[in-house]
């Protein structure tokens, strides 16, 4: 998908909306077991993807004398629906849409309601191909959502099978189960929680959406049809 501008028109276009979800959550990791669903908030302290890697998306292109921004992953509002044994989460909703033609970087929402997601905060994010893995004789693509630039970006772990061509409408979510030595925590704060997963590397965080593969999908997010809007009189 390509949005842009003939070099001589004046104005910027923006395009309306693309994927999915920061979802944090923290769950406790003593007694966590194989059959429940965890997803502790994963920070790093800067980006760890920038325009340097080839699958970092919205990207810009240039075409003859056009220019603009391009995505792999189709525009447009994305629900968010919990796998059966995910009983934490509930539906969501998520809106991406670019932030021009000159510069380009998705502007990402979420909210519990579709209604919602036009007056809803927003970030900057990026969609990122981290690498692939293979699990059960399936090869799969792994994804994350980069979402915020400063202080640093949260990330979503994402997969799909890696046979599936075309613009991406669809990715599974994956679990977020922090190791051990990358738990970052501060006590005695009352009821409020700190901890969170701290990743520094591209490596780490692909070593952990490997990992993440081999565990069940907290859900999936995808592609929502447009909403018919009534004619105006």
């Amino acid at each position: 998908m390509k949005i842009g501008r003939k070099a001589q028109h004046r104005g910027s276009i923006c395009l309306a909306a693309w994927l999915a979800a920061c979802i944090a959550g923290p769950t406790p990791a003593q007694g966590q077991t194989q059959s429940e669903v965890v997803v502790e908030p994963i920070h790093s302290s800067l980006p760890l993807y920038t325009f340097d890697w080839n699958d970092l998306w919205p990207r810009s292109f240039v075409d003859g004398d056009g220019f603009g921004c391009m995505s792999r992953i189709e525009f447009g509002d994305w629900r968010f629906t919990p796998a059966q044994i995910n009983e934490q989460e509930e539906e969501g909703w998520y809106r991406f849409s670019n932030y021009g033609v000159f510069h380009c970087a998705a502007i990402i929402r979420d909210a519990s309601e579709r209604a919602e997601l036009g007056v809803a905060q927003w970030d900057y994010g990026y969609l990122v191909r981290l690498g692939n893995a293979r699990h059960r004789s399936t090869e799969w693509e792994l994804w994350a959502l980069q979402r915020g630039v400063r202080p640093g970006s949260d990330y979503t772990l994402l997969a799909r099978e890696a046979s599936t061509s075309g613009l991406i409408v669809e990715f599974r979510v994956l679990q977020q189960r922090c190791p051990r030595g990358m738990m970052r925590e501060v006590r005695g704060f009352d009821v409020w929680s700190t901890r969170y997963c701290a990743v520094e590397s591209r490596a780490e965080l692909l070593s952990l959406a490997r990992r993440m593969l081999r565990f069940p999908a907290m859900g999936t997010i995808a592609r929502a049809p447009e909403v018919e809007r009534e004619p105006v009189p």
